[in-house]
């Protein structure tokens, strides 16, 4: 007997009601129940003894995740991982907890509330929400910096960060400017891959902070080195490949270009710029491209970009596109030089 598919209303009930599984992986994320999983299955009793919560109430928090497959569940009431629950382990290295923690935040939340409002003014929902700039009010909430922070390293699982010391020819590279680096994952990867390379982490001063741990971990300190400061002001000068992920998509094109503009003045005549960035098609976007493209929108009023709207910004700041490498789920490395 074939199943049937769905009703309108039914499919347009899942859409509209479809937050709330993300505050139920969120519920099982922030208690570590995938990290404490990682010995075995467990059950639910054991788990809120161990996690101070009410037992019935989780055992049906891990019952309603069983039934999409986060967790697995025995006849005798224990529960177990899965593929997608390995995905929430917090100390993995392509862990998505991180990001998880971020879009799930109730400051994130707020901005999606102000959705309305970023469509009809054309202005972020963001500011409207909290009353300041997104960065802004990562500077006074240093809580919401940290979460922000371990959002971007867990998500270079998506965004493809992992396989840029391959896809990317660095054997004629000497030195290496991560500008706005976060805490030093993509760097340290890449220093790991190609032990010739020297590199440096530009960043904000509070974050070089956290970053010192990240690169004394990833046994590279030798060859790299923090700097802090601001890339509307200056970038370190004079180095071969200068290299941004997931900067310029946080930016509307004026202040897009600024950055550029910053980054070109510190570049050699023979000096490279790579964004690793989601390199949206003229049409056809995938659901979750297009999604992305609504959170730029919502949190910094900027937006995800095609080659030539790329082509475009390069162009007002000195630079030339020179080609473009795919990485994964619509992420690529994006090659610029200096023109001029």
């Amino acid at each position: 007997m074939q199943s049937q598919q769905p009703t309108p209303q039914e499919t347009m009930l899942q859409m509209f009601t479809a937050y709330w599984l993300p505050q139920a992986l969120h519920t099982v994320a922030k208690l570590r129940i995938p990290d404490r999983l990682m010995e075995g299955p467990r059950t639910a009793a054991e788990l809120a003894r161990d996690t101070e919560m009410h037992e019935d109430s989780l055992l049906r928090v891990l019952r309603a995740l069983s039934s999409v497959g986060v967790f697995s569940e025995t006849e005798e009431g224990r529960f177990g991982s899965t593929p997608l629950s390995q995905t929430l382990r917090s100390d993995q290295p392509d862990s998505l907890w991180g990001y998880l923690t971020l879009v799930n935040s109730d400051w994130f939340w707020r901005t999606w509330e102000q959705l309305p409002h970023a469509v009809k003014s054309g202005q972020p929902g963001f500011e409207r929400a909290h009353g300041q700039s997104f960065f802004e009010f990562l500077s006074s909430r240093p809580e919401a910096g940290e979460t922000f922070n371990k959002a971007m390293t867990s998500f270079s699982a998506i965004s493809g960060s992992q396989v840029v010391a391959e896809r990317y020819d660095f054997s004629k590279v000497r030195t290496v400017v991560d500008v706005a680096g976060g805490e030093g994952s993509l760097l340290v990867q890449l220093l790991n891959a190609h032990p010739h390379l020297r590199g440096v982490l530009f960043e904000l001063p509070p974050v070089v902070e956290v970053a010192k741990a990240t690169i004394e971990k990833g046994g590279v300190a030798s060859r790299c080195e923090p700097v802090g400061g601001s890339f509307f002001e200056s970038v370190p000068a004079g180095h071969d490949v200068y290299m941004m992920k997931m900067i310029i998509h946080d930016w509307a094109d004026d202040q897009a270009v600024r950055i550029l503009k910053t980054c070109r003045q510190a570049m050699r005549e023979d000096s490279k710029l790579l964004l690793i960035e989601q390199l949206i098609p003229e049409q056809k976007l995938s659901g979750f491209q297009m999604f992305i493209d609504l959170t730029m929108m919502a949190m910094f009023g900027s937006k995800e970009r095609t080659a030539k709207e790329f082509q475009a910004l390069f162009a007002q700041a000195g630079l030339e596109l020179t080609r473009t490498l795919e990485l994964v789920h619509g992420y690529a490395i994006i090659e610029a030089k200096p023109v001029g």
